[in-house]
């Protein structure tokens, strides 16, 4: 599973860690944050994560593809990139028929 897709799927955990370590850190220094603040606050950091995230897999798959590609791996047949299944899998054999209309 990749990172932004574990991400998304806490989006709403990371919202509430987000704010909880904010009203932490005000009652710890002593501070008040307004409702605003904390959702403007809480947002962009939650963008932020995300846009990292999505970075790393990105990269991560870049980094993939180029090192399959100097060792001589075929990662596409045909102008087709089957992603997630291998060239020589059965997935990736199947042929469908139509049948054959026969008129009377």
């Amino acid at each position: 599973m990749a990172i932004s897709d574990t991400v998304l799927g806490n989006l709403t955990t990371l919202y509430l860690l987000i704010i909880a370590a904010m009203k932490v850190y005000g009652l710890a220094t002593g501070r008040s944050f307004t409702g605003s603040c904390v959702i403007i606050l809480s947002t962009a950091v939650v963008a932020l994560i995300l846009v990292a995230s999505l970075a790393w897999d990105v990269s991560r798959k870049a980094t993939k593809a180029l090192v399959a590609r100097e060792a001589g791996h075929e990662i596409c047949r045909g102008g087709i990139c089957w992603h997630g299944v291998a060239v020589k899998s059965p997935a990736s054999q199947i042929r469908f028929r139509l049948p054959q209309h026969r008129y009377l």
